[in-house]
Order: C-alpha cells, then structure tokens, then sequence
C-alpha cells in the first residue's frame, strides 16, 4: 500500500498520521479473513518476499506491526479534530483479490481509528497506473513482481532519483542518503550489496513510505503421478521437465 503525505504539516504530521494508519491495519488478520491464509501471506518480512533474495525475516519489517492503541493515540496527537484525516480516499485497480482487500483497509480504519476512508476503485487497470505513477493519489493500492531475483529490481525502480528519472516513482520518495546508498550498492559485489539494502530499507520504514499487507502465494494439486512439475519462489519448474508415471 503506497501512502503519500496525508497532509504536509510540520512538526513530524504527516509522518505520525502515516504510522497511525499503518498500525490500525492487522496484517495476520488480512491474510486469514481475506486470503484464507491461501492466496497470501501477511508481509512481515520486509518489501521482498521469502525466498528471494533480500527478505529481512519473519517479523523484521516494524511496519508489519499492529497495535490499535498507539495508532489512536498517534491519530490524536496529529490530528485531534479530524481535519487533516476528512475526506481521505484508498484509490485502487478493481478486481481480483483487490476489492475485498480495500473493504477490510476500510473496515480496519474505521474501527480502529474512527476515521471514514472512501473507496475508490477504478475498472481500468492502465488508467489506475497512469494516475498512481502521476502522483494522483493520497493513498493507493501499489505492488511488485520481480524481473530478476536482486534487490536491485526493487530499489532502482522504485523510489528515489534513478526511479523519479524513470517516472516510476509512486510514492515520490526520495532521499539523498538513500540514492547515494543505492549507487554504492549497485555497485558492490552482491555479498558487499545486502546489508547497503538493507539500510534503504530501513529509510522506507522509518518515512513509512508503504503500509505492507502481503505477499501473494501460489497454489497448486499435483497429482502422485505426475513427476517433476512444481515451483520454487521464483518460476514453475520447466515444462519439459515434467512427465505423466503410469498410473
């Protein structure tokens, strides 16, 4: 979930109203209401997926947190009569698992910070994207599929300067320490790389640039006689490696 500035107010506002909405979404909760813990899991580990390259591990993201009482407590120390928080919108490509995931953000805001967000789902993908990648949206539903199992394929394309350049920067985050941690890990030998990741990781989660909610999760019924067919993290295992035993 990409989150821009609710209100850019100074004093740390748009920061703290950021954090409250994050810690009034139950991450597990969204998984197993939503998902049934099948299509997905809940993302605790960071914006990468396990089994890829560069997951922090189980629990490590501290946005994956929930807790319905510091997020009310930072909802009234930012914005004490509702003003900043009126009128909000969760803008979203319609479809798929994507509808019932924006009516429980709703139903988490609204339960766990008394807040109202409208949902503002639209049929037409393309069009969705075009606005997301224009800076559009306040708050919006934004995801990724790797191109190539490296952290790089996330924080080039992504955030900063390298991402803003190539108009693919959604969140419009950008952060001086951040690209010159990204040109140096680029750089590096992929041992040397992880833990410069690691730590533009940690600049996304400390301006809670993304709220996470979840990684998706492939499914499959392979029959006892079918041999070599499967999938790792990354890819279905080839085709033309699987054969039918007698049966």
């Amino acid at each position: 979930l990409r989150v821009a500035d609710v209100e850019a107010q100074p004093g740390g506002a748009a920061l703290g109203l950021r954090m409250a909405f994050d810690l009034a979404v139950d991450k597990q909760g969204l998984a197993s209401t939503v998902c049934h813990n099948v299509l997905c899991s809940a993302a605790t580990g960071g914006l990468i997926t396990k089994g890829l390259i560069g997951y922090l591990g189980d629990n490590a993201d501290p946005l994956a947190q929930f807790d319905p009482t510091k997020a009310k407590q930072l909802l009234q120390q930012y914005d004490p009569n509702g003003t900043l928080t009126a009128n909000l919108k969760y803008s979203y490509n319609s479809g798929g698992i994507n509808d019932p995931v924006a009516a429980y953000l709703q139903n988490e805001w609204q339960q766990n910070l008394g807040v109202h967000v409208t949902l503002d789902p639209d049929s037409n993908a393309s069009d969705f994207i075009s606005n997301r990648l224009s800076g559009k949206y306040v708050m919006a539903r934004d995801g990724w599929q790797f191109d190539y199992n490296h952290p790089q394929d996330w924080f080039d394309n992504l955030w900063g300067a390298k991402a803003t350049a190539a108009g693919a920067n959604t969140s419009g985050f950008d952060d001086p320490t951040y690209d010159s941690l990204l040109t140096q890990a680029d750089a590096e030998p992929l041992d040397q790389a992880l833990p410069l990741y690691k730590q533009m990781q940690q600049l996304l989660q400390q301006d809670v640039v993304y709220i996470p909610l979840y990684y998706s999760v492939g499914n499959f019924v392979i029959g006892s006689y079918v041999k070599g067919a499967g999938s790792n993290t990354a890819f279905d295992y080839y085709w033309n490696g699987i054969s039918i035993l007698s049966h």
